[in-house]
């Protein structure tokens, strides 16, 4: 989680541009999935109503997760493109 915050924060202030914009929509559509009330199946079945919710939601962290090894990949190459960033004081 906190590798997706960082990679939220570097998107929005425009150091990190490879916007997964695939990524972005299906996170918009499982956010709406999972809060509209209708489903495929209905939210007000117990414990059955919400298994589609959670698959739609699951399938999003893990389309999300290869979105942050990407971004781990970046920061890792830009972190040796640029050492002395590493020595800088804090």
């Amino acid at each position: 989680m906190k590798d997706l915050g960082r990679m939220l924060r570097a998107m929005v202030s425009r150091r990190y541009r490879a916007i997964p914009w695939l990524s972005i929509g299906a996170a918009v559509f499982s956010l709406v999935y999972a809060i509209d009330p209708i489903d495929l199946i209905p939210d007000y079945i117990p414990f059955v109503g919400i298994i589609d919710d959670a698959l739609v939601l699951g399938l999003l962290w893990r389309a999300l997760r290869r979105d942050v090894k990407k971004f781990l990949l970046w920061e890792e190459r830009r972190k040796i493109s640029s050492p002395a960033q590493l020595h800088a004081p804090t």
